[in-house]
């Protein structure tokens, strides 16, 4: 029986190590097939994202400006101009980056990148062709601008755009631009954070550790199959450089500022007239509304002062979903909001006004 029970074990054992050897051979198998899958195209047997960065890299310029401004120089002279100083015209050359989103010459970059009082604006295509580019509309608001070049019988590539609110955290990301001038460079990193805010009520921001440096501004920041989902903005940095912190603009709100500037030369907000205060959320999150504006839109839908908010065009609510909403607002357009107010759930309907 012992002799017996003995070789059934063992049996046992070499068939557990022979479905071990075959589960190692599989594996083995699909992580080449995955990686074969992934560089498919390029000839290598490594990991790469030449693909993405093939596609996307034609439509990013290089973008330099010329910016008229006032310093003051101190005169030594013991006269009025020593205590007031003499005002001096100079002109100023700065650099960034921008991205093609159009096969008809329009760029979108940062405001900021063209500054104001501009001169005039150079835009380097990927093929090293230089031309002028004008200024179509700019939203200090957000920091973006539309630009427009002449693109002549040549055709570019324009950038495809993917929702930005489709990113997760943890995503891989790559940053292409002009950092210092030296032309295009690609960094690479992932997705820190999404709804980031920082001193913008017009736009939370993605989060990057994706190299991101001076001139960088305007650039593209492009998921791994080449689409744009976010436009590079600010560095978070003590020492000026790359700190493994940058911010850029996401496309959602990039696509909703490029129509109305092209359309009206000029971005056009909606606006509700409630506020919440971030620090006097529920436990749960929902949202208690601590003002509303006499007259305003949402004053006139019937929203009240303590009505806790459950849900925003239909979806839960949240403080980033909030954000979104008041942000991308247009005139006229439809917020639905469903309330709590003295154990009761109301569905109310805010038509948008518009900021003055």
């Amino acid at each position: 029986m012992k002799s017996t029970a003995l070789k059934q074990t063992n049996r046992i054992f070499i068939s557990f190590l022979i479905g071990c050897l075959f589960a190692g051979i599989f594996l083995k198998f699909f992580e080449v097939f995955q990686r074969d899958e992934n560089t498919k195209g390029n000839g290598n047997t490594h990991f790469s994202y030449n693909l993405a960065v093939s596609k996307a890299s034609p439509a990013v310029v290089n973008i330099f400006s010329e910016q008229l401004v006032n310093d003051r120089i101190n005169s030594p002279k013991k006269n009025i101009d020593s205590i007031f100083g003499k005002r001096n015209n100079q002109i100023k050359t700065s650099l960034g980056s921008g991205v093609l989103f159009s096969s008809d010459g329009y760029i979108l970059t940062n405001q900021h990148v063209i500054g104001d009082n501009n001169l005039n604006i150079i835009v380097e295509l990927s093929d090293g062709r230089i031309i002028k580019a004008k200024i179509v509309g700019i939203d200090r608001g957000t920091d973006l601008a539309v630009l427009k070049a002449n693109l002549g019988d040549r055709v570019y590539p324009s950038i495809e755009i993917e929702d930005s609110d489709k990113v997760k955290i943890g995503d891989v990301v790559l940053a292409i631009g002009n950092p210092y001038g030296l032309g295009q460079s690609v960094s690479m990193g992932i997705i820190s954070a999404t709804g980031r805010e920082y001193e913008n009520p017009y736009s939370n921001y993605l989060q990057t550790d994706a190299s991101i440096n001076k001139g960088n501004s305007g650039g593209a920041l492009i998921d791994t199959s080449g689409r744009l989902i976010g436009i590079n903005t600010i560095i978070r940095s003590t020492s000026g450089g790359s700190e493994g912190i940058g911010l850029a603009i996401p496309s959602a709100v990039a696509l909703n500022v490029i129509s109305d500037l092209i359309q009206f030369g000029e971005v056009r907000r909606g606006w509700l007239g409630f506020s919440i205060n971030q620090t006097n959320l529920l436990k749960d999150g929902k949202l208690v509304v601590t003002e509303v504006i006499i007259g305003s839109p949402a004053s006139q839908s019937g929203l009240k002062n303590k009505d806790l908010i459950l849900s925003i065009n239909g979806e839960e609510s949240s403080y980033e979903t909030l954000f979104k909403t008041f942000a991308r607002s247009k005139p006229g357009d439809i917020v639905l909001l469903g309330i709590l107010r003295n154990k009761e759930i109301i569905d109310l309907k805010i038509i948008s006004g518009e900021i003055n």
